[in-house]
């Protein structure tokens, strides 16, 4: 028996798609679509998105409590605007909380989709919170979430964690925030989808690792995936260290190869010989799981 018949609308924007879907008090997800970006980028946004939204709003009269949204952008520490979204062309400077609550009457609650990737990862993994754990999200970009002591940390603007933008020295490589040299720009999926057409072109980037991962250039690249991983654990010593994304999740992917760099790369003897590194997979609804999580966890102060 359920719990209630009271949902949660999670939604999670991609570079590519967007997802959204109805989690129940059980966390179990149904009504889940998928849906091309351009759905929401051809116009308006927020009107857009008031579109998507009206269709469970209808269908789930009066049993909608709140609804949750993941960014792959820079979020407000009020979790109000949507600052800068890099890898989605005009998703910049949009106050979408008090935008979308004036027109539904529901509250609304948005942040970075990574944070709510982490906080599916940290309690599907039974993490305390007692902990230190960071998570590297390696898609497009590189995503990162830094969770102590119960906390997801944001820093004083919200912004905390934007690995993938050190700057790496003497790189000329121009990011899509703006600055020259980012991390981002040598280990991602964009530096990836940048080897296979400069190198592969006749292979399928879903193959690139099984066909040719013992390359040098593929070496390096995974050794460029190990450098903003080091650096945050070399300065966080945490007790958890989680590997998610597109990129891992390839086929063929050389996972222990990554571990062994990051090892190499990390202080001695600590925090290299005791690192608790967890590889987590997810799906197409994990981010509008992590949604529910979110929204839960302001719920009861955690």
């Amino acid at each position: 028996m359920k719990k209630s018949d009271k949902y949660i609308l999670g939604i999670d924007i991609g570079g590519t798609n967007f997802r959204i879907g109805l989690v129940d008090r059980d966390y179990e997800i149904t009504e889940f679509q998928i849906k091309p970006i351009t759905e929401l980028q051809n116009g308006d946004f927020i009107n857009n998105l008031i579109k998507q939204i009206d269709f469970y709003l209808s269908k789930y009269k009066g049993k909608i409590e709140a609804i949750g949204i993941g960014f792959p952008s820079i979020v407000s520490k009020d979790k109000k605007y949507v600052y800068s979204t890099p890898n989605i062309p005009n998703l910049d400077n949009i106050n979408v909380t008090d935008s979308l609550e004036k027109l539904i009457d529901i509250p609304v609650y948005i942040n970075k989709d990574v944070n709510l990737l982490m906080l599916k990862d940290i309690k599907e993994n039974n993490i305390p919170d007692n902990s230190i754990a960071i998570g590297l999200y390696i898609g497009t970009g590189f995503g990162n979430s830094i969770f102590i002591n119960g906390k997801i940390i944001e820093g004083k603007h919200g912004v905390a964690g934007e690995l993938g933008h050190i700057p790496v020295l003497d790189s000329k490589e121009v990011c899509a925030c703006g600055n020259t040299g980012c991390i981002e720009m040598h280990a991602s999926g964009k530096k990836l989808k940048r080897i296979l057409d400069e190198n592969f072109p006749e292979t399928d980037i879903n193959d690139i690792f099984i066909k040719h991962g013992d390359t040098l250039i593929l070496e390096d690249f995974i050794k460029a995936l190990s450098i903003p991983a080091v650096t945050e654990i070399n300065i966080l010593d945490p007790d958890y260290i989680i590997i998610a994304g597109g990129v891992p999740m390839m086929k063929g992917f050389p996972i222990e190869k990554l571990k062994k760099f990051i090892y190499e790369g990390s202080r001695k003897p600590y925090p290299a010989e005791d690192l608790n590194i967890i590889v987590t997979n997810h799906d197409q609804k994990s981010g509008i799981l992590g949604a529910a999580y979110y929204i839960d966890g302001i719920k009861t102060g955690n």
